[in-house]
This record gives C-alpha cells, sequence and structure tokens, in this order.
C-alpha cells in the first residue's frame, strides 16, 4: 500500500502544479517593417495603425526628414495591422525604441517595448535623432496595452 501512497501523492502534486501554472498567453508573430534612428517624428509616441489611409500619413511623417525617401511598404490590411513606437527626439545617437513582443492577454493586445539609451561613456553620434519601430502583427480588434520591458531607456 506504501507504493500507492506515493504515486497518489506524485499525481496529485503533478495535477496541482499544471493548475498553478496556467498557459503562456498566445505570442503573435511580428515582422519588421521598418527601423531607425532617424524620423521626421520628433515626438514619443505609440499607436496601432488599422487602416492603408493612416499608415500613408505615419509614413510621410517618418519619411519627412529623409533626403533619400523609401517606398512605402504595402501592408495587406484585411489581414494584418502595424504597431508604431518612436522614443521622440533626443540630442545624440546610441539610443533605440523597439517591439520586442506583442501577446493576447487577458482580452487585451499586450505590446511589449523595450528602449535603451547609450552608456555614459560611449561615444555616439552628436546629432538629433529620434528613433522609431514601425512592426506588422495580425489583424485584431483587441485593445492595445504598451508595456515597458527591460528597458534602459531614457530618465
Amino acid at each position: 500500500m506504501h507504493a500507492a501512497h506515493v504515486v497518489l501523492l506524485a499525481l496529485c502534486v503533478l495535477v496541482m502544479t499544471a493548475c498553478a501554472n496556467p498557459s503562456p498567453a498566445p505570442t503573435l508573430p511580428l515582422r519588421s517593417v521598418a527601423k531607425g534612428a532617424f524620423s521626421g517624428i520628433t515626438d514619443a509616441r505609440q499607436e496601432v495603425i488599422r487602416d492603408k489611409a493612416a499608415f500613408a500619413k505615419v509614413w510621410d511623417e517618418l519619411q519627412a526628414q529623409s533626403r533619400t525617401r523609401r517606398w512605402r511598404p504595402e501592408i495587406e490590411f484585411a489581414h494584418e495591422m502595424l504597431v508604431l513606437v518612436t522614443l521622440g527626439q533626443r540630442r545624440t545617437g546610441g539610443f533605440s525604441i523597439e517591439v520586442v513582443n506583442v501577446e493576447v492577454r487577458q482580452n487585451r493586445l499586450r505590446i511589449e517595448v523595450r528602449r535603451q539609451k547609450p552608456p555614459p561613456d560611449a561615444m555616439v553620434i552628436q546629432s538629433l535623432t529620434s528613433p522609431f519601430h514601425l512592426v506588422a502583427v495580425p489583424k485584431s480588434d483587441l485593445r492595445p496595452e504598451f508595456v515597458e520591458v527591460g528597458n534602459t531607456g531614457p530618465q
């Protein structure tokens, strides 16, 4: 009987651990559309773009300071949408912002963003920069929730 008690106890522990650790939130695939340190958007933004007209406006803003304008990528808004994050204008290089993960959690679209700044002793370009990241993700009507993760960003 002793062995049966041990097996029963082990099964109980296994079931309890499975209940205590819920399955992870489904992570959505993301595709980087554009990323860089120089854009025409000088304010900090976090937004979801769900249609072609809004994308055209944002793309023109991103390209406003560029001497060589890039063609606007084709986005299938019937199946995907865009997430844009911008850091705002900085006095030097070495800053960045990135969408690192998008997942569905508690009926929300959780968008994880990482900001980075250069270390105090870093050699960086002495120029105004405006870092940005634009990613495509599967289309969703869920309310976006932007969350900063693992940041070493501006104070």
